[in-house]
């Protein structure tokens, strides 16, 4: 019987970083550290009145293959995932079965900034 097939999404890895401008200083910025290859599933979402506006809040769970803790391909809490527009602002990292192989990533969409 064939196995069923997730779909894998390709993510690059982002990093914030102090980015040149034009007038000698520096700004906050993200970069491109790496890039992965995923599932991506939706895991919650709710609506709520924000300062009499809707907002919304969408959260992801993002599997991945593990990589050494430490390693610049390793995600971190402080990063993000891109794919094309779409931002996933990376929650919490962990280690999904405790024996190395796969990391979850809790990610919740975020905007370009």
């Amino acid at each position: 019987m064939p196995r069923a097939t997730v779909p894998r999404w390709r993510l690059d890895l982002e990093a914030r970083a102090a980015l040149p401008d034009e007038g000698g200083g520096y700004l906050s910025g993200w970069v491109k550290i790496g890039e992965v290859f995923a599932v991506v599933e939706a895991a919650s979402g709710f609506e709520s009145l924000l300062e009499s506006r809707q907002a919304q809040r969408v959260t992801h769970r993002v599997t991945l293959r593990s990589s050494a803790p430490g390693a610049s391909a390793r995600p971190r809490a402080d990063q993000r995932f891109r794919t094309g527009e779409a931002i996933l602002d990376i929650r919490a990292v962990f280690d999904m079965d405790g024996r190395g192989r796969r990391l979850v990533c809790l990610c919740e969409e975020g905007s370009p900034s």
